[in-house]
């Protein structure tokens, strides 16, 4: 089992703590298991104090066997109940924090009252920005594993041409793609940040699947098995004409890369082809934007005025109701990272960003086209860490 070198700790933990003291916070608790493996390497359950000065103190509720056993900290200490948080931590010379930074984008309303309650003289403060930022550029370790999650998915991609077969359901070629990258190292798991975000592998969506509503934030409609869990592959089977949307998260060592490209039974629509050199064009144009400086929004924007200048901006990025306002989203231990690609997020790119990009066009009751790549910031550009063949791929020759 690879394990986190403790040398990334050390950086990540340096950095928060610049803007801990910056902030004038005493303490961050860290509770959320993305952010948990981020700072400790292991997800055991437990309560993680990062000092603004001097080591972090991870007190585990369970399993501390094992995170002895993957976590490079020094001080890792049993907690049973969180009541003795407090106590524990003045032992380790952490007493009486007078302002305390939590995850409040993602820690539940009932933890935040319980930590409240037990530390009352303290000031309770976000430090979910500040993680997010410093999460949202990546170290020379987690570009390398993105780009094995980048390699099993090419993999993957090159094999669905053999799958998608007229007549064959897309349940049955979405759980043969999820096996297929499970025995190439898959993680099996896709983490996000927003509240009731959910999803596996991604989904395989046929024909009119892809246009189909749903409450998931991205692009592509998918139907599912059932009401309970709308996502993923469904029942339909692939048709002659059929365009197929394949958009799949690749896991490894906690992180991933997403990649969408599109697949076609037999001859489709003229204005599918038109629509998928309209998206290909326009990422083209994109392209040369990915660079250090260059504003998030600004990218969008410009995106945005080339498509409401064109044909196809009614299904631009999804169908009525299920559209979404973004271009693309970072991407690392989940799925929805920082930078946005939108309105509002008027960041400016930085070396070592992975973003993905996907520019995706959809028409009602008939399905979608389009294509997804993840992208790395370098020094005087980007990288495109899913590379593949964009065009309409053939299938089921």
């Amino acid at each position: 089992m690879e394990l986190l070198p403790k040398s990334e700790i050390v950086e990540r933990v340096r950095r928060l703590q610049e803007w801990m003291q910056t902030a004038s916070v005493d303490a961050v608790f860290v509770l959320q298991n993305a952010d948990l493996y981020y700072f400790t390497g292991t997800v055991q359950a437990g309560l993680l104090c990062l000092p603004a000065l001097g080591e972090p103190v991870f007190l585990v509720q369970k399993s501390l066997s094992r995170a002895r056993l993957e976590s490079p900290l020094e001080k890792l200490i049993a907690l049973g109940s969180l009541r003795k948080a407090p106590g524990l931590l003045a032992a380790e010379g952490l007493s009486s924090p007078k302002r305390i930074a939590l995850e409040t984008d993602v820690l539940p309303a009932a933890l935040y009252l319980r930590l409240k309650d037990l530390f009352p003289s303290a000031e309770l403060v976000d430090a979910s920005e500040a993680i997010r930022k410093i999460r949202m550029t990546k170290s020379t370790y987690e570009i390398d594993r993105m780009r094995r999650a980048a390699a099993m998915l090419k993999l993957g991609f090159a094999e669905l041409p053999g799958w998608i077969r007229p007549g064959v359901t897309e349940l049955e070629v979405i759980a043969r793609l999820e096996g297929f990258l499970r025995a190439h190292g898959h993680q099996g798991l896709t983490r996000m940040r927003g509240f009731d975000y959910e999803i596996s592998y991604g989904t395989i969506s046929g024909g009119p699947s892809a246009s189909h509503p749903t409450c998931f934030p991205g692009p592509v409609g998918f139907v599912g098995l059932y009401p309970a869990i709308p996502s993923g592959g469904g029942e339909r089977r692939f048709e002659n004409g059929d365009t197929v949307v394949a958009d799949i998260v690749g896991g490894y060592g906690g992180y991933i890369a997403d990649k969408t490209r599109t697949y076609a039974l037999g001859k489709i629509a003229p204005e599918m082809e038109r629509a998928h050199a309209f998206v290909l064009q326009l990422m083209r144009t994109l392209e040369p934007l990915l660079k250090p400086g260059m504003s998030c929004e600004r990218i969008y924007k410009s995106a945005d005025e080339i498509v409401k200048a064109g044909p196809f901006a009614s299904g631009f990025m999804g169908c009525g109701d299920s559209r979404v306002r973004f271009l693309g989203h970072g991407v690392g231990l989940e799925l929805d990272e920082l930078p946005v690609l939108a309105t509002g997020f008027d960041l400016p790119l930085q070396r070592g960003m992975t973003i993905a990009i996907e520019p995706k066009i959809f028409f009602p009751g008939k399905g979608g086209v389009g294509i997804e790549n993840t992208y790395l910031i370098t020094d005087s550009g980007f990288e495109n860490l899913t590379e593949f063949p964009e065009n309409i791929i053939p299938a089921g020759l």
